[in-house]
């Protein structure tokens, strides 16, 4: 199974794999422990027939009710109204292509039911909820990681146990919103965390229940909620039919499962309109700052706490939606994004202005074109289109100095693409590392053995290089799906002597032989974030009405200050 995460954890690796966490001691690559979220297989078979837990307890007490009430409606009803006859080139009337179809089972009123495009946990080869992001304190003492299906924020303690370092499980939080991106603030006692739906909230790392005070306030708000009471009534209606469903609707009125707060200590800092993709905190001259990216091109610079709903001011230029985000740490008033364009950009984010830019589109595919011909590879060039899916930074010594590099990951490409970034705030390319597999995600400055720093790169064994939906070959698998460099005389080198402990289960094989589409979807998701023809794109539009709205003048970029190389 691929390791869709990979995070240092001081002299430790926290990789994520499915639904597992294995923790490795990075210096030799041995294989430490391991948590699973995955219930025993009793457990798994006992919840099958139950009902789930957070069903309302009064809905599972109902009596079935029909699903229509067509099935109920008399002869004495009006009749049904005439359909339109379209009418042929001889004249003769036929009916129309609505009346040949079929009629659908239980009648025209009832509501066809929505096919669900996202497969649960159960029909894929993952048995419970993967791990779709991790973070790790800077004490690093804390792992914090996301699991999608459940919505869950879980935090680890990192522990020895007979001297074996663990991960012991402290709590595990459900978000009311499904979790994109999280960040750990600088003290390692906050967690930020960004969701789908563009809310930004704060948690404490360890978690604190609501005061009963907070709980009696929310329950007395609840309760002062007038019922529900439906518009119409019988001197409004005018079929059988109608009155049929308004004794329906006030049977079910009130019925509907109340909408509970979470229970912990949560705090909303901020929204965006559109989905967030990545967040980061940072702190530039003693301020905190909470920088946020969404599907809709934006970046936003806020405030930290507690003054996060303070806007400072945008980053705007992008035309397609930005995945990632990153700062230096030994250059925290650089920042760099990438997503959906065709190139990189570096910005002053405490001035929102456009530094430079570099291309990654071009190096993309020239690693996809390596064995095509002329003509396919200039078909290639025009149709091919990138999608960023990590940017990670890593300080390197060279010819006595050091070098800011800037590490670059693309959806689906089987290749890291290495750029240094000078002290103009422009971004150099330096080396295309190939790889064994398609890159999913970066490690950089784990200790060694010896001296200096390793790179480990997670890669996809599952999928062929270069593709996101064909399977390798049955048998056709790499030796190892973490790869090891160093960085010797200038360059990334493959560290041959270190090996990674393999670790094997079934998830990757029921991702193999039934559905993949969870484990394809858990790999690969940043291309999905790209807007189809017909969708508003907010970068052009709303971005002159949110930089007047925060009163900064920062949508504007002058050509003469933007620095293109490549």
């Amino acid at each position: 199974m691929p390791y869709q995460y990979i995070k240092k954890c001081g002299n430790l690796l926290a990789a994520a794999r499915g639904s597992n966490i294995d923790i490795f001691n990075s210096a030799d690559g041995s294989l430490c422990s391991t948590w699973s979220s995955a219930p025993a297989p009793a457990q798994v078979s006992q919840n099958a027939s139950s009902i789930p837990e957070d069903t309302d307890a009064n809905l599972a007490a109902q009596e079935p009710q029909p699903a229509s009430v067509e099935n109920e409606v008399n002869t004495t009803s009006p009749p049904a109204k005439r359909r339109k006859l379209s009418s042929t080139e001889d004249g003769k009337n036929i009916e129309s292509k609505e009346d040949i179809k079929e009629p659908e089972k239980g009648g025209k009123n009832e509501k066809k039911q929505k096919q669900n495009k996202r497969p649960g946990s159960s029909s894929s080869g993952l048995e419970a909820p993967a791990v779709i992001a991790l973070a790790v304190t800077k004490n690093a003492q804390h792992v914090v990681a996301i699991t999608g299906e459940d919505k869950s924020i879980r935090v680890f303690e990192v522990i020895e146990k007979h001297g074996i370092p663990q991960l012991n499980h402290i709590s595990q939080r459900a978000m009311p919103k499904r979790p994109s991106s999280l960040a750990i603030t600088d003290d390692s006692w906050t967690i930020i965390s960004a969701d789908k739906f563009g809310d930004v909230y704060s948690l404490p790392l360890l978690p604190s229940e609501v005061t009963p005070q907070a709980q009696a306030t929310r329950a007395s708000s609840m309760a002062s909620e007038r019922p529900y009471k439906p518009a119409a009534n019988e001197l409004t209606i005018h079929s059988q039919r109608n009155r049929k469903a308004l004794e329906n609707q006030r049977r079910h009125g009130n019925a509907a499962p109340e909408k509970i707060a979470p229970t912990f200590e949560c705090n909303l800092l901020l929204g965006h309109v559109s989905m967030l993709t990545d967040l980061l905190v940072v702190t530039l001259n003693d301020r905190n700052y909470i920088i946020t990216a969404d599907r809709d091109e934006h970046i936003r610079v806020s405030r930290g706490i507690p003054q996060a709903h303070i806007i400072e001011n945008f980053c705007l230029g992008h035309k397609e939606f930005i995945s990632r985000i990153c700062i230096p740490n030994e250059r925290p008033e650089v920042l760099i994004s990438g997503g959906g364009d065709d190139y990189l950009s570096v910005w002053n984010w405490e001035a929102g202005k456009l530094l430079s830019q570099a291309p990654i589109k071009s190096y993309a595919t020239d690693v996809l074109s390596e064995r095509m011909n002329e003509a396919d590879r200039t078909a290639l060039k025009e149709s091919q289109k990138v999608a960023v899916s990590g940017i990670f930074h890593t300080r390197q010594s060279s010819n006595g100095g050091f070098l800011d590099l800037i590490l670059v990951a693309c959806e689906a490409i089987p290749a890291l693409f290495i750029f240094s970034l000078t002290a103009n705030n422009v971004l150099e390319y330096t080396q295309t590392l190939k790889l064994q597999g398609n890159a999913l995600s970066v490690a950089t400055d784990l200790p060694t053995l010896e001296v200096g720093k390793r790179m480990l790169v997670s890669i996809d064994d599952i999928y062929e290089p270069g593709s996101a939906t064909q399977l390798r070959p049955v048998g056709d698998n790499i030796t190892n799906p973490l790869q090891a460099f160093v960085f010797e005389n200038g360059v990334w080198v493959t560290d041959e002597g270190f090996k990674m402990a393999l670790v094997k289960d079934d998830e990757a094989l029921a991702g193999r032989d039934g559905n993949n589409s969870r484990l394809q979807n858990l790999l690969y998701s940043i291309e999905n974030l790209r807007k189809r023809d017909g969708e508003e794109r907010g970068g052009e539009a709303a971005g002159d009405d949110i930089t007047q709205d925060a009163g900064q003048e920062t949508g504007a970029v002058q050509d003469e200050d933007v620095q293109v190389t490549g």
